[in-house]
């Protein structure tokens, strides 16, 4: 079930969209995975507004036992990960959400891409089902 959709803009700093999702799974969620999330949410919203001129969306969407995380945007250069360099400040944040979900990945869009990430859940609270 999608629970947000949030445009951003580029140069937008990711502190609102993680305060949005925040507020949005914690009905959803168990604390330590919350922070999972999190991190998720900064890397890609952050890849999105400082290497592509426009801006995105970002769509969470909850599902038994996971948590699924979008950021669609406008350039249709996929992501790579880069081998940590200890020369170069940043470029890590793929390998933080590789470490941190299940599973993750990019898809060519007719509008750009969809980078996405899937994250395990010890508990999908089922009281907050409708």
């Amino acid at each position: 079930m999608e629970i947000m959709r949030l445009a951003f803009n580029h140069g937008d700093p990711a502190g609102p969209l993680r305060h949005s999702t925040q507020t949005a799974l914690a009905p959803w969620v168990i604390p330590d995975d919350l922070d999972d999330a999190m991190v998720v949410v900064s890397e890609l919203v952050q890849n999105v507004t400082q290497h592509t001129a426009g801006g995105g969306e970002l769509v969470v969407t909850v599902e038994p036992g996971a948590v699924i995380i979008e950021v669609r945007d406008y350039s249709p250069v996929l992501p790579k990960v880069q081998p940590p360099d200890a020369q170069r400040l940043g470029g890590r944040g793929l390998l933080l959400v590789a470490g941190v979900t299940r599973a993750w990945g990019a898809a060519p869009t007719a509008q750009g891409k969809v980078v996405w990430a899937r994250l395990a859940t010890a508990d999908i609270r089922s009281d907050s089902v409708t």
